[in-house]
């Protein structure tokens, strides 16, 4: 079980997005996961922990490769 925070997105020439509204991973049975944030939210804030408890080894793999993302727990 691994807990992550939103970092934001890296900088990208000619544009930037640094808000994330929904996170799609792939699973171990290979189908893919969708995660909102936590209501009443509306967007992952940057910064703060995603809610979230992930197990899947393929999701955390994936998790632990983006630099979008840092383990927290």
């Amino acid at each position: 079980m691994a807990r992550y925070k939103y970092l934001g997105e890296p900088p990208q020439q000619g544009f930037t997005m640094s808000d994330m509204n929904k996170l799609q991973l792939p699973t171990k049975s290979g189908k893919i996961a969708t995660y909102l944030p936590v209501q009443p939210a509306t967007q992952f804030p940057i910064g703060q922990d995603l809610g979230y408890d992930f197990t899947d080894p393929i999701s955390v793999t994936v998790l632990n490769s983006d630099p979008r993302f840092q383990k927290i727990a």
